[in-house]
This record gives C-alpha cells, structure tokens and sequence, in this order.
C-alpha cells in the first residue's frame, strides 16, 4: 500500500511508491526471462497425462519445492479416485489483506505414449505438452509471486493456490476444494493459455458432459427383424429431439459429438451409445438443457428400448458481473501503463475459473503465456510473454491492493 508520505494521486493512478515498486519488479522479472524458460522446460520435460500419475506427482513436487522457498506451506489432498491436488497458502500480515486465489492444473491432454513428450524452441517460440495448457501459466503465477516477494510485497496479501491433476476431465475430484477455497476470496487469478490475440477471458460457458446409453433387443435382420428393437433407430431418434435442445440466441449449444452401437449389419442393434457436449450461458439455461435431456431420454418413441443419462453439468456458468469487469478494467489499466493492448474474450471454453466466478468472486482468466494450438501437437507459445505476463499480473496486483482498487 502507498506509504504515508504519498500524495494523492487522481482515483486509479499510480502513487510514486507503486511506480518505483513497478519498477524494480520490471528490472527483476527481465533479468530473469532465461531463469523462467529453464524452469518451464523442466516442466513441460515432465509427462503429466491423464495415463501418468507418478508424473503429475513429480510435477507436484517441482512446483512445491518452489512455493516453499516462497514460504508458502503445502499440503496434498488425495482422492480416492488417485488423483492428488496441491494447495499451497501464505496468510497475509494483516487483517485487511487482499485475499487471492490462483488457480493452475498440472495434467495435460497428452498421454505417456504421445509422440510430443519434449519442450523446444524456435526463436521466439516454444513447444511442447502443455507448455500453453498450463505449464506455461504455472510458470507465469510463480514468476507474479517471486516479483512480489522481491519488493516485500507478498505480505500485503492473503494466497491460496491450487494446482489440480484432473482438470483436462472436467475436475471431477477438485472442483469442491476449489469452490471451498474460492468462497472468501477477493480475487481469482487463473493461468490457462492467453488467447493468441493477448486477449484475457472475462467469462465462461458452462459446460456439461452426458452419455446416454440405449438399450433395445437384438435379433436377425433378414430372418426375424420383428423380433428386435433396433437401439441405433432409438438413437437416431433421440440424437435429434436432444440437438433441438440447443438456442442460438442464448448461445446454448448441445453437440452430439459421438454415436457409436451395433455389432454387425445382418443384426438388429442392441446398443448404442451417444455422447454430448453441453455449453450454457446461465445457469437457467443448464437447468432447462439437462432437464430436457432426461425427459427426452424417458419418453423413447421405438418400442421395446430404453435409454438411461449419465453425466452432469460439470463446470457451471461464470457470467460477467461488474465485480470481474472492473478487474478485468484494472488489469486493462496497467496493461496500457505498461504500453500493452490488453483485449477481453469471453469464450465458451470451460475451466476451473468457472467454479470462482460462478460464486460471483471478481475473476480473471488466460492470464498464462500468449500462445495457440492448445491441445494440439502444435501447441506453443511465444517465450516473452512469459515475463509480460507476470509483470502484468504482479503490478496489477501491487495496485489493486490500495483501498480503492478493493472496494472496486
């Protein structure tokens, strides 16, 4: 916070102690950027797919060493399902500290077998599994703490920070520890990939995932097709009335990404199997989707099959609120301060922010590295974002201490 001997300064400016502490983690952060491409290769070097858990532990392990020289204390929460998440949590050394959540996950997409296991660099350019989705951004929130900590400054904050191991799968065994931890935040800071733009997203569809599997009565198609009840016209019949499920105009879609049923021509299905992909804007419009699906999948118009829905909507909507505009401003603010065009997306991609800004905490994501192709084996990111973005993050959190900037 701006010292005593401050003058004021006009509402949303820089007092001349933030611009000097602005200044010093600039130098710092700069002097750094080779540091914080080793530590991202060491990283990325590490496979942390959803096949490989003893690699996210050794990520686990990378990132606490770290967060204990901090002087964070660290603990594993382990789930039965045998995924291990990691909360890492500094109190801050006063009563009115900004309470800050930052949210990372260390699983990737890519499996022990992929063919794209290493990090690489290309100029300006680095690659590699997870280097955007979100290794890059682990790196980003850490280098945002060691600009804080080199001023003095993580004290004037209260921190929690969760780095999950299940999100690449909707964070089936993380999200009520995130949603726990989120509760009394003041503000959520989440790491996922930048928008190739630079673009920062200010909000979230909702999403959710469903299975309906159908039951119906195998017989001979050519010898007793009487005798059978197709699962796959069942289907085709469903897969229909759920699309319709969709509304543009809300920006509801419902995707039947999958069908899969049957065993051979000459045999009347006896199975199938639709998957589907769900993306809401309210949470109204989630219930009314998956109150819609069920009902269509209890009044199946072929007889003699059935059909049974499992799944949920497994990230609910994180909607615009003028808590998360206004940080979403504020880092807008400093962005241009620091001769940054800083854009704001909202996206119908769901991650863990969802679970924060649906509780209406003030929230802001694609705060990691400016990249593309998440996902891909194309997936890379350009290698100075890494310290743009952490001086971003770190002197908009320097500033968003003051008085003002809290009761935003």
């Amino acid at each position: 916070m701006p010292n005593d001997v401050d003058p004021p300064t006009p509402d949303g400016q820089p007092t001349q102690a933030e611009r000097i502490e602005g200044s010093r983690i600039i130098s710092w952060l700069d002097e750094r950027e080779d540091g914080l491409i080793a530590e991202l290769r060491e990283l990325v070097d590490i496979n942390s797919g959803l096949d490989n858990p003893e690699g996210r532990g050794k990520t686990l392990d990378v990132l606490q060493r770290r967060y204990e020289k901090l002087g964070f204390t660290c603990r594993r929460l382990r789930h039965d399902q045998g995924f291990v998440h990691l909360v890492a949590a500094r109190p801050g050394k006063t009563a009115d500290a900004t309470r800050v959540l930052v949210l990372g996950h260390v699983d990737t997409v890519f499996d022990s077998d992929s063919t794209f296991l290493t990090f690489q660099r290309e100029g300006e350019w680095a690659s590699g599994p997870g280097v955007g989705g979100m290794k890059g951004g682990l790196v980003v929130a850490q280098a945002m703490l060691g600009g804080l900590a080199h001023v003095g400054r993580l004290d004037a904050f209260d921190w929690v920070v969760v780095h999950n191991s299940d999100e690449e799968i909707g964070s089936p065994t993380s999200h009520e520890i995130i949603e726990r931890l989120a509760a009394d935040r003041d503000v959520c800071l989440g790491f996922e990939i930048g928008r190739p733009s630079g673009a920062v997203v200010r909000s979230r569809a909702g999403v959710g995932v469903f299975f309906v599997t159908v039951r119906g009565r195998a017989a001979h198609a050519g010898m007793d097709p009487h005798l059978g009840a197709s699962a796959i016209l069942c289907a085709a019949d469903l897969a229909t009335r759920i699309a319709a499920l969709a509304d543009a105009t809300l920006n509801t879609s419902v995707n039947i990404g999958k069908i899969t049923g049957g065993t051979r021509r000459n045999i009347v299905a006896e199975s199938c199997r639709l998957e589907i992909d769900v993306r809401a804007r309210s949470a109204a419009e989630a219930e009314r989707v998956e109150a819609g699906l069920r009902a269509i999948c209890a009044d199946v118009h072929v007889a003699g099959t059935s059909a049974d829905v499992f799944g949920r909507m497994s990230r609910p909507p994180w909607r615009r609120t003028a808590a998360s505009d206004a940080l979403v401003r504020h880092f807008q603010d400093v962005a241009k301060d620091l001769g940054v065009t800083l854009e704001a997306e909202d996206t119908g991609g769901g991650a863990d922010t969802n679970f924060a800004g649906s509780l209406g905490i003030p929230t802001i994501d694609g705060l990691g590295p400016v990249g593309q192709g998440a996902h891909t084996h194309d997936e890379r990111i350009l290698l100075h974002s890494l310290i743009t973005r952490a001086k971003l993050c770190a002197i908009s959190l320097l500033r968003w201490s003051r008085p003002d900037r809290a009761e935003a």
